[in-house]
């Protein structure tokens, strides 16, 4: 007898999204008002919100661990100091201007703008005061840490692990012990996060059953227009970032090395993840690009689970389509601070599915931002990561030749003229 197969994870969300709506269209009919729907709705909420719970309980140990793990294990740098400092800095920029772009075309476009959500909220809405700029500076690190993660303060919590886990690479064979236990306590609470993921359906189901209840179906016109703008800054970044990056800094042809990395960009964008991306972009790397295969071995894996230009992207769009959802006005200055945080925080995490939807709670739950919309897009994910993912992925290969071609080791001849080039060496 064959085994019945498992249902993915993404299709129960879907599953929980349409069930939501047609409940949600259902209670809208008879009347958000009668004292059937005034009864079943804040059952519902309460799904949702139990969702919301979860995930803000994992958000705090995880990019504590996570980031402490990523820098401590950062090791290889002292044996490729030279590759490794480009690599970060490029990762730096990157992640810097395509969250700019996410944020910049979400100010643009405004997709969440037109309707405003903010009754759905049990909890006043108080977005934080504008800081000063010495106050800016200052709260990039915390005077009492403890405090700092009882409030889930992000931007402490980043700068207090990086220096922890700079400390304990400076601290070298004598702080392996603690290196090892962060490592436990990272796949801990990546493992805690898989748990917390499995009620996303549930979750979904709940807050999007209550706010098709609110506003009717004409609620997705917003969801419609925030994948549009998503996918459109991720096209621009490669488009425009990558493109120049290539041709200034790598100084080939753009377009031939969109071809030869397309593979590797494909089966991202169809998987969502880096991981099964990761083989074929080593390979066709250093077999059909050029770069010299210790660079690639370096600069893709750490790529991998530390270049997140998508994902970045996401954070910036998200936290302006939740802000435009319920009518809040983001100061220039906090959507600065956005960019910088998101950027550190899509380097600092590493890839793990739904990790890009746990952490925008994070950036939202750091503004004041009410985190009812969140369920919008967690139905449509899976659809927005596809992008983030290959987007990721194309990102590492454009670091590496943007490396290669600084150290003065970049095969240009074979990435010009094709992998029909490669020398026995590099294959």
């Amino acid at each position: 007898m064959r085994k019945a197969r498992k249902l993915k994870l993404s299709y129960k969300i879907f599953i929980g999204l349409f069930l939501g709506i047609i409940v949600g269209a259902i209670l809208s009919a008879i009347g958000k008002d009668t004292p059937f729907v005034e009864t079943v709705v804040p059952w519902l909420g309460l799904l949702g919100d139990l969702f919301l719970r979860l995930i803000r309980m994992v958000v705090v140990p995880l990019v504590l661990f996570s980031i402490t793990s990523g820098v401590a294990n950062l090791n290889e740098i002292k044996k490729l100091r030279s590759v490794g400092i480009k690599t970060l800095i490029f990762f730096l920029l990157t992640g810097f201007l395509s969250i700019g772009t996410g944020v910049v075309m979400a100010n643009i476009f405004k997709p969440g703008a037109g309707l405003n959500i903010a009754e759905l909220s049990a909890d006043a809405i108080e977005i934080q005061e504008l800081p000063t700029v010495f106050e800016t500076i200052l709260g990039l690190f915390p005077a009492n840490i403890f405090e700092s993660l009882v409030e889930g303060e992000m931007l402490h919590i980043i700068s207090f692990a990086i220096f922890v886990g700079a400390a304990l690479l400076l601290m070298g064979e004598r702080g392996k012990p603690i290196v090892d236990l962060v490592d436990r306590l990272s796949d801990m609470m990546y493992r805690v996060v898989d748990i917390v993921i499995q009620f996303t359906p549930i979750g979904v189901f709940g807050l999007m059953a209550k706010a098709v209840t609110a506003f009717g179906v004409g609620i997705f016109g917003p969801v419609f227009k925030f994948i549009l703008v998503d996918y459109g800054a991720n096209i621009f970044t490669i488009a425009v970032f990558y493109s120049l990056i290539i041709y200034f800094i790598g100084r080939v042809n753009p377009i031939k090395f969109f071809k030869k990395a397309f593979e590797s960009w494909a089966i991202a964008f169809s998987t969502c993840s880096s991981a099964a991306a990761l083989p074929v972009a080593m390979k066709n790397g250093v077999n059909e690009m050029g770069i010299p295969k210790d660079t690639a071995s370096f600069v893709l894996p750490l790529g991998a689970t530390a270049n997140m230009n998508g994902t970045g992207i996401y954070f910036g769009v998200i936290v302006l389509f939740a802000a435009q959802l319920y009518g809040i006005d983001i100061s220039i200055s906090q959507q600065i601070m956005l960019v910088l945080t998101a950027t550190m925080l899509s380097i600092g995490c590493a890839a793990a599915p739904q990790t890009g939807l746990i952490i925008s709670i994070a950036l939202l739950t750091n503004l004041g931002i009410p985190l009812d919309g969140i369920a919008l897009i967690a139905g449509v994910y899976r659809i927005v990561d596809q992008i983030h993912t290959s987007t990721n992925s194309m990102g590492d290969l454009v670091v590496a030749v943007a490396v290669s071609s600084m150290e003065g080791d970049l095969d240009r001849e074979l990435l010009e003229y094709g992998g029909m080039f490669a020398t026995s060496e590099a294959k």
